[in-house]
């Protein structure tokens, strides 16, 4: 997650300081303006311009026709720490690197690292040349993984990047692994930082970039929409076009999953990253909270950025209905808790909403609200599957007549309800054309009609138990009364696990069938706390479920679910009896066992998906590589020899 601090807004940040930028502002320093390094020295890279007319005629003819809002445009780098920039050291004995990118014309850049593996105890910042924009330090916490990262957003065309080693660690085991792949040079303003404070607004970046008529989440549209807009976020994504990779804006929202467990599933459209590499999904950005605090804007917003996201799965326009589902990486259900996002609801039924409304960024700008107070029909998108698009006609409000535009894409459609039931592709509405139409892409379509594999429908991912219901109501992770996570799956042998519970009330657990096959710690608390499940072995053919409620002393019932899975026939035999280490792991775990073979190895996250799979051939004593897993929980399942099973929990960090 970025850290981010505009000097310039100092005086500002200070008495917000308890607020929104509480979580994402360090106000660090980079250690070469404390060790007064001269500037001078630092190596300048003049990065090459591109063809501009080209691009800009290009990205005019993209806006709304199913392509994202197209701002830049990639220009691949082979730089790092070894082959370009300065080495000096201070007088307190920490190694600097310094390297300053430079292009005149650019409107904006960032700087893109295809290794990016710091060291315990370093730091790294990114700045423009007064430091009124420093992001930073980053540390190994915000990419453990070690792999591509992104410098952040600045708005102008250079940049100077510094590594701060260890204390006296330069040249030794712990040198940083940094790589530059490319500088994202912006060649139109949307979507840029606005840090100005003294000169007027023009709002060609930051603030006020998009139509007129659109009208602020914050205005009294929004009013009953508050819960909602928490997870709605704009995305900086990559896309190739010509065999040219650029990057464009779009929106989308966090979304749950039934089994309310936290996971940081970002739901957009496709085509906000059509033919991106997989490697290149660890450079989008998605920004949270950006919008004004009232109903207008004096001065650019903060946000929270988040940076690297892992493709899940995804339809195309071409016979589909455009959706792209994202996990966002290095995060976990209590930093989105801490940052105080929402996990939308959705609803997958094929009913039109008789009304509802759109939250979205037009032209990367500040949050906005779009409403429609007639019912949705169905309609087909140019090349898309035939009726798998919610058609949707804008209404006049409060403040005018909202409606979208470039940058928009993606945004999700909540019915009355408050819940999602499309993603948008595009449509013909603009302020001089309020009467136009808007297309998304229907969840009914997006669930299991886009093909018959993961990775091309939403139900394995955000119904994975399955409980197999219409609907999932959105997870307030900073509300007063939830639990994570709301359902879990035990496998068939003797198991434990723990619901984590968060209420301002006094609350009570019941149950709603058969639970003699379960025992758990507590039934009732007051505040937060803690349910342990200990189930016993299901030797029986049959998956076992029991629906629990937990009821606060107001009334308010959240609920949960214990499903565990049925015999496969195999001896469980006690977990004792195997070693796994180190746990938690970053890298790789070992697994060693005195008396068993060890036939295959499988890891299942806690959406009850194996996720890694190694076959052993008879060993008692293995090394496996994990760096690849995502940062989480999970369970392991060996299978020795003679068919025996053994369940080992294990932690990725």
């Amino acid at each position: 997650m970025k850290k981010f601090i505009s000097l310039v807004l100092l005086t500002l940040l200070m008495t917000l300081c308890q607020t929104i930028f509480a979580q994402v502002n360090s106000g660090v320093m980079p250690k070469s303006a404390v060790a007064q390094l001269s500037e001078s020295v630092v190596p300048q890279y003049d990065v090459a311009t591109p063809d501009l007319n080209k691009l800009q005629a290009k990205a005019d003819a993209s806006i709304k026709n199913g392509t994202p809002l197209r701002v830049a445009v990639v220009m691949p780098l082979q730089l790092s720490t070894d082959n370009a920039g300065l080495w000096e050291r201070t007088a307190d004995g920490h190694d600097i690197w310094r390297l300053k990118l430079h292009n005149t014309n650019a409107l904006g850049c960032c700087v893109l690292f295809d290794n990016f593996a710091l060291p315990e105890g370093a730091q790294f910042f990114a700045y423009n040349n007064d430091k009124s924009l420093i992001y930073g330090p980053y540390t190994k916490d915000d990419n453990p993984s070690g792999e591509g990262y992104s410098s952040g957003l600045f708005a102008e065309g250079d940049v100077t990047l510094e590594y701060v080693s260890p204390k006296n660690q330069f040249g030794q085991t712990e040198s940083p692994n940094i790589t530059i792949a490319g500088y994202t040079y912006f060649y139109r303003s949307e979507g840029l930082p606005d840090l100005r404070v003294k000169d007027s607004k023009d709002g060609d970046t930051g603030y006020g970039a998009s139509q007129s008529c659109m009208i602020n989440v914050n205005c009294s549209e929004g009013d009953n929409w508050r819960i909602q807009q928490k997870g709605v976020g704009r995305m900086l994504g990559y896309v190739v076009d010509d065999g040219q990779l650029g990057a464009g804006w779009c929106s989308g929202t966090l979304i749950n999953n039934t089994m309310g467990d936290g996971t940081a599933y970002f739901l957009s459209a496709n085509h906000c990253s059509d033919g991106s590499p997989a490697n290149y999904y660890n450079y989008f950005e998605i920004y949270f909270h950006y919008e004004c605090p009232y109903c207008t804007c004096n001065s650019e917003p903060g946000m929270i950025t988040y940076t690297g996201v892992t493709k899940i799965a995804n339809s195309p326009i071409s016979g589909g209905s455009d959706f792209l589902l994202l996990k966002l990486k290095n995060t976990n259900w209590s930093k989105l808790k801490n940052d105080g996002l929402v996990l939308n609801g959705w609803s997958k039924a094929a009913s039109a909403s008789s009304s509802g409304v759109s939250i979205h960024h037009p032209a990367g700008d500040v949050k906005k609200i779009s409403t429609y107070t007639q019912s949705l029909t169905s309609g087909t998108f140019n090349g898309g599957a035939n009726n798998a698009y919610w058609v949707v006609p804008w209404a006049h409000t409060t403040h005018g007549t909202s409606v979208t535009e470039g940058g928009s894409s993606g945004s999700p459609l909540f019915n009355n309800n408050g819940l999602v039931v499309g993603t948008l592709t595009g449509g013909s509405s603009s302020c001089t054309y309020i009467s136009g139409r808007e297309y998304y892409g229907k969840m009914s379509y997006h669930w299991v009609s886009n093909g018959s594999t993961d990775d091309k429908r939403l139900q394995p991912w955000l119904d994975p138990v399955p409980l197999s219901q219409n609907t999932c109501n959105y997870l307030d992770l900073s509300g007063s009364f939830y639990a994570i996570p709301a359902a879990h799956i035990f496998p068939a042998g003797t198991s434990t696990y723990t619901y984590l519970v968060f209420s301002n009330q006094p609350w009570t657990l019941s149950y709603q069938n058969d639970h003699s096959w379960f025992t758990v710690n507590t039934e009732s608390g007051y505040g937060d706390g803690a349910i342990q499940v200990n189930c016993q072995p299901n030797t029986t053919s049959t998956t076992r479920r029991c629906n629990m409620t937990l009821t606060k002393t107001d009334g308010t019932t959240f609920q949960l679910v214990v499903k565990q899975e049925a015999s496969t026939g195999v001896t469980v035999i006690p977990e004792e009896q195997f070693s796994v280490y180190p746990n938690p792991a970053h890298n790789e775990i070992n697994i060693e066992s005195a008396e068993h073979f060890i036939s295959k190895v499988e890891i299942i996250d806690m959406l009850g998906k194996v996720v890694y799979s190694y076959d052993c051939n008879g060993a008692n004593s293995l090394t496996l590589p994990v760096s690849q897993l995502d940062n989480a929980m999970y369970l392991m399942r060996l299978t020795t020899d003679r068919n025996e099973v053994v369940y080992k929990k294990l932690t990725k960090n």
